[in-house]
């Protein structure tokens, strides 16, 4: 019966410390979806032809190179 209890105890006390790693998790997930709904927009804007990316990355990349 003791081994049954010490088991119990040692299972209990690794749900208690996995619980804290789980600090940020929430932050993170909004971080996901803001991402995924920028995606979505992007995609949307691009498939309507309202914006080139193609022009907008090789200006930014001629602004920063010089070229």
């Amino acid at each position: 019966m003791n081994k049954v209890l010490e088991a119990l105890l040692v299972f209990q006390a690794r749900m208690l410390t996995a619980r804290d790693d789980e600090r940020g998790q929430g932050t993170l997930e909004y971080v996901g979806m803001i991402i995924v709904a920028a995606g979505i927009v992007v995609a949307v804007l691009q498939a309507a032809q309202v914006i080139d990316l193609g022009a907008v990355f090789t200006d930014a990349v001629n602004q920063v190179t010089g070229g």
